[in-house]
């Protein structure tokens, strides 16, 4: 078989994670060796990894260019189109399970054990809404909320557990970049042009219907205020903060591409933060990019902190009165109506939990007539329609990933998988956070780019955890145990990204590798 042609980049170090996502064809993706009993090798592509990072690239372009307001009818909110390829890739991972095509079991991470306890307290609310009184529209709203579940747990799964390939993995996070560009692109329009091109992208939804009033602009003291493609300028903020860092982190380290092409979408999803005029989105970057840069290496650290001032200075100049909007509307404190409306909301949450304390009313059962009595707080919304326990699986749901992300960048040299890793964890702190400023899972797009990177997150622990394997470590192990009988060799395959072999040999030579390796 020929070599594969890889990419000469002197600043990309062999067998790092660029090395091997920058493999062309024929072994792009191949990134096992397999030992035959002869002994001769061949690469081997990790199953489902290539269609993975297909059905999530379409899953970013139904989440980015098609409005996540435009929906079917007779499904209901969560009938957008993002919603409808998340929940067709779940039942795609549960017929590969069901039918053998994939061992879920032996792919452990951390990431799927919190959706599993999210999972169980909202069946055990759902399970006990009747108790409640429900009416008509609040099961249909905690039918959605399932809905909502299976959509985020086939990303989740799917990206977690099926992204095994460095060069997929990095064609869905370049996917996930310029569909947040793209979304900064139509609020570039909206703002300077006062041209929404929403319009025109519903056409494409044949069958779809947008409920609800568009508020893609909106004004806020002397500024406009856009919403891109979110359904919320406070929605466009906070998911744009969510992926800058990975955006930064492409411009670091995608050297394949130009210097064009790595740092204009992280110039427009940084424009996204400004149009949004919104605090919360400036309190979410401040987390995800501070962690970011706080784990990067020096060289990396420097050159952000210079470029810094340089890009708020340009934000003040293209959007005249920015600062003077962000400093008043900050500086009100217990003025400001949007915050008095929450505080007042405090004691009707509290009388809300304590009539079902542990498991609340239900999910998504919470449906204020009244447009104050909304709780723009996430955690708050959660402690009445799931409990206390719901409460703590949320938690969970966001801190997981995060802290699963940091001990893979902890088990890795490589200083480009690091800075993914920082980047993700980033992004999902920065989720965590802007929760107690809006309640997310209420917005579409926040909820699916959520989603995603926790996927991400999932994928770059497995990464790690195969990579434990030395090279050293499967050399001994490989040759030694290999068999020139055919018919009584049991093939066993052990997936280590950084080119360690897959092997072939005894099950007595290689059963406690399987152990360790089965992940």
């Amino acid at each position: 078989m020929r070599e594969a042609s890889v990419v000469k980049d002197p600043g990309v170090p062999p067998g790092s994670f660029f090395d091997l996502a920058y493999r062309h064809e024929p072994a792009d993706d191949y990134v096992r060796l397999k030992w035959s009993p002869s002994g001769k090798r061949r690469w081997v592509r990790p199953r489902g990894s290539r269609q993975a990072s297909w059905l999530l690239q379409a899953y970013v372009v139904a989440m980015f260019v098609l409005p996540t307001d435009a929906a079917i009818q007779v499904i209901g909110a969560q009938g957008y189109a993002a919603a409808l390829v998340a929940m067709l890739m779940f039942a795609a991972w549960l017929i590969t399970a069901l039918f053998g095509l994939h061992d879920p079991i032996h792919s452990r991470y951390p990431v799927r054990g919190a959706l599993a306890f999210l999972w169980v307290a909202s069946l055990i609310s759902y399970v006990a809404m009747p108790f409640f009184g429900p009416s008509p529209t609040q099961r249909l709203s905690a039918d959605r909320w399932l809905m909502l579940l299976i959509a985020a747990s086939g990303i989740i799964l799917v990206a977690g557990e099926h992204l095994r390939a460095p060069r997929d993995i990095l064609r869905v996070v370049r996917a996930f970049v310029y569909g947040a560009a793209f979304s900064g692109f139509v609020a570039v329009l909206q703002f300077f042009a006062h041209f929404d091109i929403k319009p025109y992208l519903r056409m494409v939804l044949i069958g779809f219907n947008s409920g609800g009033a568009d508020i893609s602009l909106t004004p806020r003291d002397a500024l406009l205020r856009v919403s891109g493609t979110a359904n919320h300028p406070i929605e466009f903020g906070v998911t744009a903060a969510m992926v800058l860092p990975l955006a930064i982190w492409l411009g670091f380290f995608d050297r394949e591409r130009s210097l064009v092409k790595r740092w204009a979408p992280a110039g427009l999803i940084g424009v996204c933060l400004a149009l949004s005029v919104s605090r919360s989105a400036i309190l979410t970057v401040l987390i995800s990019i501070g962690l970011m840069v706080a784990l990067l290496p020096a060289r990396f650290r420097v050159w952000i902190l210079g470029v810094a001032p340089f890009a708020a200075v340009g934000v003040m100049a293209v959007t005249p009165g920015y600062l003077k909007t962000m400093v008043s509307f900050t500086s009100m404190g217990g003025d400001d109506p949007s915050i008095t409306n929450r505080t007042n909301n405090y004691p009707r949450v509290a009388a809300l939990v304590s009539e079902s304390p542990y498991f609340g009313h239900g999910g998504g059962t919470f449906l204020p007539a009244d447009a104050t009595k909304i709780l723009d707080n996430q955690y708050l919304k959660t402690s009445i329609e799931l409990g206390l326990v719901g409460v703590f699986a949320l938690i969970l749901y966001f801190l997981v990933p995060a802290i699963s992300a940091l001990i893979a960048r902890a088990s890795h040299k490589d200083d480009a998988f690091r800075g993914l890793c920082a980047a993700l964890a980033g992004g999902c702190l920065a989720a965590a956070v802007g929760c107690t400023a809006f309640d997310g899972f209420s917005f579409p797009q926040f909820t699916s780019a959520h989603a995603l990177m926790l996927g991400l997150c999932g994928a770059v622990w497995l990464y790690a955890q195969r990579a434990r394997l030395s090279d050293s470590q499967v050399a001994g192990a490989s040759p030694a145990g290999a068999s020139s009988a055919g018919p009584a060799v049991i093939e066993t395959r052990i997936l280590v990204p950084a080119g360690g072999p897959e092997i072939v040999g005894k099950p007595s030579n290689l059963s406690s590798l399987r152990k360790e390796t089965s992940l």
